[in-house]
C-alpha cells in the first residue's frame, strides 16, 4: 500500500527495522529521531530510508472499488475530517461529531483509526464481507439518478431555490415514476455532502470573482504544498533528432507550481500531446523527493520541495476528468479544482511562471518568438541545436539554480527561501514541518498510468487487438460453459504508453500487479502512439478495424518502420516520431531501475532481519512480501 509517512515531531517510524520517534526535524532531507528501546540512542536519519512497518496490509488497487463504496469511504472521511487536524479531536470534539451525524463515538473513533493506519481514503472503504454486504437501506439507482438531476438543476442554480421547494420536485417526479418518494432528510444528507466550493460557484457566482486566483490575490495558498497550479504549453522553442541534429518541432511542457512559495513542484516534458498520462507524470515529479532525478539529469544542486499537496487546480478539458485521477487524488484526500474553461485567471500563478521562464527559452538557439515583430528574419529551425534530452536537462538547470535562488517581487525573497520558512516557520510564526513521504513508490507509478478493464480469455487478455499472456492468468481463465451462464469477471490492468509491450494486471487475490508480456513475445517493442499510427494506417487502407487481427498490426507497423529507415532523408515527422520514442524509453528505463534498487533494498534489509533472528533464536514465524522484478 502506498502508506504516507508521517514526519511530524513524535511520530513513530522504522529504520533498518528498528522503531524511533522522530525528534526534530532538522533538514528536508533529515530528522533527528531517537529509539524506542534500549540503549535509546538518538540518530539522525534520511527521511528516504524511513518505513512505516504498519500492520500488514494488502494492496488493493483503487479502481476495484464500485462507485457505491467510494461513496460511502467519502462521507466518513468528510465527517472525521475536522477531527484530523489535530486542533480539534478531544474527547468532546469526537461527541459532538457523532451527536451531528447520529453515529455512535466508538464508531467515530475507528474510522479515525483506519484512515490514520494509512492516511488513504481507501482505508474508510467498507469492509462487506466481514460487516454482512451492502446496507440495506441504500436508494436504488433509480432514486438517485431521480434526486442528482433535480440537485444538479434545482439547488446548483443561481435561482437559489430553497431545499423545501426541491424536495416538492422530487416528490412530483418520484409519484410519476410510480416510486416512493425518499424522507426529506435523505434529500438534506445529499446536498450537505455537496461541495461547498461547487455550491458557492453555482448558486452565488457573484463571490467567485476575477480576481480569485490571480497572483497575490488566491484566497488558498496560505502555507506550502495548500494549493499546487498545473498548467500545461507548447515549448516555444524547436528541438532537434538525436542522431541527424536537425530540427523536428516543439515538444510540451506540464509545470506545477506551489502557489505559497512559487517553486516548481515538478514537470514533465513530451513530444505526446497533452494528456492525463502528463499530467500523471508530472504528478508523480511532484510528489516524489528530487534526488535521483536530480542525479538522472547530471544537476548539481538542491530541489527540496516533495510531498502530497492538498489541493490541485488543473485544467477542466475532458482529458484530464477521468476516473484514474480523481480517484488518486481522492485516495490521498487531494481536492481537485477544475479551472473554469476560457478563464485563465484561475491558473495566473503558474501562468506567470511560463512567462518567467519562456523569457529564459528566448535566449536560446532555435527559439520561437512569440510574434512576427519579435521573430523578424529569425529562422528558428536552422537554429535549432537542443534535444529534448538536452533541453530537459538544461530546464532543470534553471529551475533548480536559477529560478528557485532569484528574489521573487511579489515574495521580496527567493521561492526557496518562502518554502523553507513555510516548512520549518520564522520567529513566532511556526511552520507546517516536513510533509509525510510515500512508501511503495512501486505501487505509487502503477496509480497514475491509466487504467482498463477487461475479461481473462483463453489466450489471455486482449487490449486494442494486442493479445498478452502469462501463467498468472492461469487460475482466473473460466471455461467457455460457465461463461455462457453470467457474465465475465472484469479485471483492472494497467497499461504504460511508452512502451504497451506489456501491461500490468492486478490479482484481486493476491493484491499485487503481475507484469504480462506480449502473447507473441517475438512482436517488437512499440509504444502506444506507434500503434495507434499503424491502427489508422490500417483503417485508412482497409476502411475499417473490426477484423484486424495481431499478425497483421505488427506485419503492417514492420513495413511502414523499414519504409522510414530505409529513407535517405528522413522526414521531419519521422525524425521526431523516432526522437519521442527515444526519449519515451530512456525516461521508462530510468523508473525502472529505481524501482529495483527500491525492492532489491527491501529483500536485503528483509534478509538482514531474518539472520539477525536466527542468530538470536527468535522463534518467530515470517510471512513475507517478497517482489520479485525480471531483468530489464
Amino acid at each position: 500500500m502506498m502508506n504516507k509517512i508521517s514526519l511530524n515531531i513524535g511520530a513513530k517510524v522504522y529504520f533498518e527495522n528498528r522503531e524511533y520517534e522522530i525528534s526534530k526535524q532538522i533538514s528536508t532531507k533529515e530528522v533527528l529521531a531517537k529509539e524506542i528501546e534500549f540503549p535509546y540512542e538518538f540518530k539522525v536519519l534520511k527521511i528516504h530510508t524511513l518505513k512505516s512497518m504498519p500492520e500488514k496490509i494488502q494492496e488493493v488497487d483503487i479502481s476495484l472499488y464500485d462507485k457505491e463504496e467510494w461513496e460511502e469511504a467519502n462521507k466518513k472521511y468528510k465527517i472525521i475530517k475536522p477531527l484530523l487536524t489535530g486542533k480539534r479531536n478531544t474527547k468532546k470534539d469526537v461527541e459532538e461529531v457523532a451527536k451531528e451525524h447520529n453515529t455512535s463515538v466508538p464508531t467515530i473513533y475507528r474510522w479515525i483509526q483506519d484512515y490514520n493506519s494509512t492516511g488513504t481514503l481507501s482505508s474508510l472503504v467498507p469492509n462487506l464481507k466481514k460487516r454482512g454486504g451492502p446496507k440495506k437501506n441504500r436508494l436504488p439507482k433509480e432514486d438517485e439518478t431521480i434526486i442528482k438531476a433535480v440537485i444538479d438543476e434545482y439547488y446548483l442554480n443561481s435561482q437559489k431555490y430553497s431545499i423545501p421547494y426541491i424536495y416538492r420536485i422530487i416528490q412530483e417526479k418520484f409519484h410519476n415514476a410510480n416510486l416512493k418518494p425518499p424522507h426529506l432528510n435523505t434529500i438534506r444528507k445529499r446536498i450537505d455532502n455537496l461541495s461547498s466550493k461547487e455550491v458557492t460557484r453555482q448558486r452565488d457566482s457573484s463571490k467567485v470573482t476575477d480576481t480569485w486566483g490571480t497572483p497575490g490575490k488566491n484566497p488558498r495558498g496560505n502555507f506550502p504544498l495548500e494549493l499546487v497550479q498545473i498548467d500545461h504549453t507548447p515549448l516555444d522553442l524547436d528541438l532537434v533528432d538525436e542522431e541527424n541534429r536537425e530540427s523536428i518541432g516543439r515538444a510540451y511542457l506540464t509545470l506545477g507550481i506551489d502557489v505559497f512559495s512559487r517553486m516548481i513542484m515538478g514537470f514533465y516534458i513530451s513530444y505526446e500531446p497533452v494528456s492525463f498520462f502528463n499530467t500523471g507524470q508530472c504528478i508523480l515529479n511532484m510528489i516524489m523527493p528530487k534526488e535521483d532525478f536530480l542525479k538522472q539529469q547530471g544537476v548539481d544542486g538542491e530541489w527540496p520541495i516533495y510531498g502530497l499537496p492538498r489541493e490541485i487546480s488543473t485544467d477542466n478539458a475532458g482529458e484530464f476528468r477521468g476516473i484514474d485521477l480523481t480517484r488518486f487524488c481522492e485516495q490521498y484526500s487531494i481536492e481537485i479544482d477544475w479551472r473554469p474553461v476560457g478563464r485563465s485567471f484561475y491558473g495566473a500563478n503558474v501562468e506567470r511562471v511560463f512567462k518567467t521562464l519562456s523569457s529564459e527559452v528566448h535566449n536560446l538557439s532555435g527559439t520561437m518568438f512569440s510574434n512576427i515583430v519579435q521573430r523578424g528574419n529569425y529562422n528558428s529551425q536552422k537554429n535549432a541545436a537542443m534535444t529534448i534530452g538536452e533541453f530537459e536537462q538544461w530546464f532543470t538547470e534553471l529551475i533548480v539554480n536559477v529560478y528557485h535562488k532569484k528574489v521573487h517581487s511579489e515574495l521580496e525573497m527567493t521561492p526557496e527561501e518562502k518554502y523553507m520558512e513555510g516548512i520549518f516557520g520564522l520567529g513566532d510564526y511556526p511552520g507546517t514541518g516536513l510533509p509525510p513521504i510515500i512508501e511503495n513508490t512501486k505501487f505509487l507509478r502503477y496509480s497514475l498510468l491509466p487504467s482498463f478493464e477487461r475479461t481473462v480469455q483463453k489466450t489471455g487478455i486482449t487490449l486494442d487487438h494486442v493479445t498478452y499472456f502469462s501463467e498468472t492468468l492461469r487460475k482466473w481463465i473460466v471455461p467457455q460453459a460457465a461463461t455462457k451462464k453470467g457474465r465475465s469477471k472484469l479485471f483492472i490492468c494497467k497499461r504504460d504508453p511508452r512502451d504497451i509491450s506489456k501491461i500490468y494486471f492486478y490479482d484481486p487475490d493476491i493484491k499485487e500487479y503481475f507484469e504480462l508480456p506480449y502473447r507473441n513475445i517475438t512482436n517488437p517493442k512499440i509504444n502506444l502512439s506507434e500503434l495507434r499510427e499503424t491502427i489508422a494506417k490500417i483503417k485508412a487502407d482497409k476502411g475499417d478495424t473490426h477484423s484486424l487481427d495481431e499478425m497483421t498490426l505488427f506485419q503492417t507497423y514492420k513495413r511502414m518502420r523499414d519504409i522510414e529507415e530505409n529513407s535517405k532523408v528522413k522526414t521531419k515527422k519521422a525524425r521526431r516520431k523516432k526522437s519521442s520514442k527515444n526519449h519515451l524509453t530512456k525516461k521508462l528505463e530510468q523508473e525502472k531501475k529505481l524501482v529495483k534498487e527500491e525492492i532489491e533494498e527491501n529483500q536485503e534489509e528483509l534478509s538482514k532481519t531474518i539472520v539477525k533472528n536466527i542468530e538470536i533464536g527468535t522463534p518467530e514465524l515470517f510471512s513475507f512480501d517478497l517482489i520479485e522484478e525480471d531483468e530489464v
